[in-house]
């Protein structure tokens, strides 16, 4: 075979000749992409690109390789050859996700995101005592909220979009309309930082988790305490709900996981497993598996009815900051150090690593579709994930 423009020869500027001794070329490539070593890999993979008649091929037999086949994904997803369409036909949205836009908060840490159920509007806190609402489309950042006293720590709409809920550290949660950006009420009864706020699926009632190891429930309507939650023994660092609302889940520093009644507010178990403190978790729709995420790097499968631990889940080397779930809950997407991971629930299995963030990914959101992803971190950057278009 001739040599090939992009291949290296002896000799500095000699001129390629049929006989001369190539160093690298096509074989060469073949041959890396069979090696053990992960960088030689990829740089074999991207080293295709200069040889068109073999491009193809080498990339769609990487669709076979874990370590490449997430590249090979977005390689192949923008060719227009049958057997591409048809090597792509059967992947899952997840394994074409891929940056298509930055929004920057200045260098300062993203603390919490909301995506709106549209998935055209974000919802951010970097820190400061302001909500910032970012327009996915033009890339456009407007500050809609700013009547809390201290930072911001948490945030949360209300399914059909219409409120968003901000808990601070000033010890308040306050309700704003999405449209007009006004403030509608004040909750106040914490004794500690607000960490983590729902509003649960009928629209009807808030739940909020605080520095004071307390949880309480909040009527939307009239700003009234409902119920305060009591049995942690250090703060609450997060809370969700059941899709019915039927279940309250609570985490905490004191390494453990509470399951409570929403109707009567019992505690209904409590979930120890965790060797560290726990700082997330996510409910799948059906009310029946929690998934939790802590300090000592794992992720927890649980099981409400028994109130019994399924599975760990390992691979992240740091600490797993947040979670979330497919609407369909069979997918996972965990938050760490520098790191996305998306992984098959059922499975149990790890299935693509996303990089991009320089520290600790700080929170996630996932689109209803799956087709977009958003992620921010200490970095100060918010990550918009989106699988691309044809």
């Amino acid at each position: 075979m001739p040599p090939h423009p992009h291949d290296a020869v002896p000799g500095g500027g000699a001129q390629c000749t049929t006989t001369a001794a190539v160093w690298g070329g096509l074989e060469a490539v073949r041959h890396r992409l069979g090696s053990g070593h992960p960088r030689q890999k990829m740089a074999a993979l991207l080293a295709a690109a200069h040889y068109p008649e073999a491009e193809l091929e080498i990339l769609l037999t990487a669709l076979g390789d874990p370590l490449l086949r997430r590249a090979a994904c977005l390689r192949l997803w923008y060719r227009p050859e049958p057997e591409v369409r048809r090597a792509l036909a059967g992947m899952r949205p997840y394994e074409f996700l891929d940056v298509v836009q930055t929004f920057s908060h200045g260098g300062r840490a993203v603390v919490a995101l909301s995506l709106a159920p549209d998935g055209r509007s974000l919802y951010s806190t970097c820190g400061d005592a302001t909500v910032y609402r970012w327009d996915l489309g033009t890339g456009q950042c407007l500050p809609i909220a700013t009547g809390h006293q201290d930072s911001v720590r948490c945030l949360s709409l209300s399914p059909d979009g219409t409120f968003l809920a901000t808990g601070s550290r000033d010890r308040t949660i306050k309700l704003w309309r999405t449209d007009t950006h006004q403030l509608l009420r004040t909750f106040e009864g914490h004794q500690g930082y607000i960490n983590s706020v729902a509003i649960a699926p009928d629209g009807q009632t808030l739940v909020s988790g605080s520095q004071d190891t307390t949880i309480r429930l909040w009527q939307i309507s009239s700003g009234v305490p409902l119920r305060t939650l009591r049995g942690h023994t250090n703060l609450v660092d997060a809370v969700s709900l059941s899709p019915d609302g039927s279940r309250i889940a609570s985490c905490s520093w004191d390494t453990s996981i509470r399951v409570w009644d929403g109707a009567t507010g019992a505690q209904m178990w409590e979930l120890i497993g965790h060797s560290a403190r726990v700082l997330s978790f996510a409910i799948a729709r059906d009310g029946r598996t929690l998934v939790s995420g802590s300090l000592d790097t794992r992720i927890k499968i649980w099981d409400l009815d028994r109130g019994t631990e399924r599975r760990t889940l390992e691979g992240h080397r740091g600490w797993v900051r947040a979670l979330t779930l497919s609407q369909d809950d069979r997918i996972l997407v965990s938050a760490s150090y520098k790191t996305i991971k998306i992984w098959d629930l059922e499975q149990g299995s790890e299935l693509v690593t996303l990089n991009g963030h320089r520290s600790l990914v700080e929170a996630i959101a996932l689109s209803r579709d799956q087709h977009t992803l958003v992620s921010g971190g200490e970095d100060g950057n918010i990550h918009l994930w989106q699988v691309p278009r044809p």
